[in-house]
Parts: structure tokens; sequence; C-alpha cells
């Protein structure tokens, strides 16, 4: 299972639903669910907003806890990639932080 699944599983089940209940408030697919669960497959941001607004908590919260659990294993990971690969992580970083208010350009400053 991966850390995302197993959060959504904790978190629902923290709250005593059924998949039944949560596919259906947010308004996502039986198989779309089981499979995020069981680690079979990665939500896309669509589909974890969707689930998390369901939950009543923001993306903010629901990665909260997870960036701290999965921080060190992480980078770790990155650490072994190749150099070219890690310059388009920041290059993306950079552009998810600007895209939403996080961080401005040099320009905007």
């Amino acid at each position: 299972m991966n850390d995302v699944g197993k959060r959504v599983l904790d978190l629902r089940q923290q709250k005593g639903w059924s998949q039944y209940k949560l596919y259906k408030l947010a308004e996502i697919g039986q198989t779309t669910l089981s499979e995020i669960e069981s680690g079979k497959k990665v939500p896309t941001v669509t589909t974890l907003a969707k689930i998390c607004k369901a939950l009543e908590i923001s993306l903010s919260d629901f990665f909260s806890e997870y960036e701290t659990i999965t921080a060190n294993h992480h980078d770790d990971d990155i650490d072994k990639l190749p150099d070219h690969i890690k310059k388009e992580l920041d290059i993306a970083k950079e552009f998810i932080l600007y895209k939403h208010g996080i961080k401005k350009t040099s320009s905007d400053k």
C-alpha cells in the first residue's frame, strides 16, 4: 500500500465510514477508491480533492501528517536520481508553489 492510499484508508476508518459512503460522498467510483486504498492506484489531484472534500479536510491537512512521515524517505529516493531529473523536480516544485500563490517569482517582488 502506498502512503496516500494508507492515509485515505486511515481517515475513512477514523470517521467510521464504509468505502460505499466515502465514494458516494466524493462522487468517485467504487473501484477507484478501492484501488487507491489498496495502493494499486495513485489518485489524481482532482480525485484526491474530491476525497478530501468528502472527508471535510483540506488537501493541506491531508498532507500535513503525511509530509512529516515521508520526508526523509523521499529525500533518500531523490538523492538516487540523476542530476537532470533532480533539476526537473526543482522546476516543477517552483511552478507549483508559484501557481498556488505560495511563492512569487523574482519579477513579482
